[in-house]
């Protein structure tokens, strides 16, 4: 008996190690394989803070050739550059994903300073890790995540677009909502077709503002580069949408909020961070008040490369609102087969770039909501005051997650569907549900817009509160019963 005892303890044990052992193990997002964004520093030029010259950029990659070469490595080339930011180059070669890349604030030590200047190889040297040190480069360099929408599919991929330009209705001094996705499809939802960002600086087929974009009046394809973002998808439109339904019936918002489509995924819903970090580029030169951003991809270390574009924005007084992400349905059960629940939680899993709310003060990150109560579950046109917890099929953070969002409760969904995690797919022929933190970043922008876009008091997340309590203070509101699941525990409800 005590054999069998001991047997069995020790079996429970080893089952729990490899329990643990899996806990531990946390996914990251799949990045483009032989690839590495970098971004090159700016270089003075009689007192002037201008971008590397293209032709000192090959010079200094051909600097580093020569330090791979002599060190039995591949060597590397530009593949390409931000069309809009010519600072912003993606490196290709052989396992150069696996190239640990230090810009100069890592550098310093060699002697190199931040422009091209002396003999080659500029104080480029590898180290005795096999790490790169590469002084002419602003930030570390990072691999090229291939990112992911997080939502369930919202149409096939490879549909027809039905090509439907927009309407031209520029205006002075305009609110600008730049939307990272899919792009927009006027066909599915023509209200927004007027709502159009219109850069009357350009012409079709023409680069007349020389920012490197070939027919950006009305925003831009980064995956095809192509002057329309058309939608191929349909994530982007049903995004879209979710903002413009915020805004309705609001005089202001018809005459002054406009939107400005950045297509940076494709037909698969797949992007890269290369073309969102192009992007994010795009729109802060193009004056953007805020961002959506209802994607991000998984990595236990934060791009500083993308902190390096957040902060940017946040100079320039801009507000990134972002998914904080969904489940990953085949990594929720361990070998045990329990459900853990760990890979939900921001602070053990980071999703960025929502994660980045834990530092930075203009990005929100947001989820969906739920009320916990079994009254409301039996009967969902009540509306609840609370318990709250969040959607089962997304993530949360007590240090970087800011904002459930509360759906419509009247809707009528059917099976497992739990009220208030699902959002009605207003772009359908046949209507139908969506559920995902994608649909919930959308409604936060839209609702924060509409309520302090005449009087914006600012791209910081806690002036944004404040002004938005005092104005609505039935929109926002605190839950203790957030306080585990929640950084601010705030409950933005979604009232078309």
């Amino acid at each position: 008996m005590r054999i069998f005892t001991s047997l069995l303890i020790l079996s429970v044990a080893f089952l729990a190690l490899l329990s643990c052992n899996s806990i531990r193990s946390y996914p990251e997002s799949e990045h483009v394989p032989d690839q590495n964004i970098v971004l090159f520093s700016l270089i003075d030029v009689k007192g002037t803070k201008v971008s590397m010259p293209v032709a000192k950029q090959k010079e200094s990659v051909d600097s580093v050739n020569k330090v791979l070469l002599r060190n039995g490595k591949e060597t590397i080339k530009i593949k390409h550059w931000c069309p809009c930011d010519s600072a912003l180059v993606l490196l290709e070669g052989k396992r150069l994903d696996q190239l640990i890349i230090s810009g100069k604030e890592m550098a310093s030590s060699t002697g190199g300073g931040s422009g091209v200047s002396g003999e080659p190889p500029y104080g480029i040297k590898l180290n005795p890790d096999g790490s790169l040190n590469w002084p002419q480069l602003d930030e570390p360099g990072s691999k090229n995540y291939r990112l992911s929408l997080p939502y369930g599919p919202v149409n096939e991929p490879g549909k027809v677009v039905k090509v439907i330009l927009p309407t031209t209705n520029p205006t002075d001094q305009p609110f600008i909502i730049a939307i990272l996705d899919t792009g927009f499809d006027g066909s599915l939802y023509t209200p927004a077709s007027n709502s159009f960002w219109v850069n009357t600086a350009e012409v079709p087929e023409a680069d007349r503002d020389h920012n490197g974009l070939v027919g950006d009046q009305f925003g831009y394809d980064f995956v095809n580069n192509a002057s329309f973002p058309y939608d191929d998808n349909n994530h982007g439109t049903l995004v879209t949408s979710l903002i413009h339904e915020q805004l309705r019936n609001n005089a202001w918002a018809a005459g002054k909020v406009r939107f400005m489509h950045l297509k940076t995924f494709g037909a698969s819903g797949q992007g890269t961070l290369f073309d969102n970090l192009c992007a994010l580029s795009y729109a802060r030169q193009m004056n953007a008040k805020m961002i959506n951003a209802s994607w991000g991809f998984y990595s236990q270390q934060e791009s500083k490369l993308l902190d390096h574009f957040i902060q940017q924005l946040d100079t320039t007084g801009i507000t990134l609102v972002a998914a904080a992400g969904n489940k990953i349905e085949s990594l929720e059960r361990n070998p045990l087969g329990w459900l853990t629940g760990i890979y939900r939680n921001l602070d053990t899993n980071p999703f960025w770039p929502a994660a980045f709310s834990a530092t930075r003060e203009n990005v929100i990150a947001v989820t969906t909501i739920h009320s916990s109560t079994k009254e409301v579950k039996a009967n969902p046109a009540v509306l609840p005051e609370g318990p709250f917890a969040v959607c089962p099929n997304q993530n949360y953070s007590r240090q970087a997650v800011n904002i459930g969002v509360l759906n419509n409760l009247n809707l009528k969904v059917t099976g497992p569907i739990i009220p208030g995690c699902e959002v009605l797919d207003i772009t359908a022929a046949n209507g139908g549900t969506k559920s995902g933190s994608s649909f919930a970043a959308p409604v936060v922008t839209g609702k924060l817009v509409n309520k302090l876009g005449p009087d914006w008091p600012g791209h910081k997340r806690a002036g944004l509160y404040t002004k938005m309590r005092t104005l609505s203070p039935t929109t926002l509101k605190t839950d203790p019963s957030l306080n585990n699941q929640l950084k601010d525990h705030y409950v933005l409800r979604h009232e078309p």
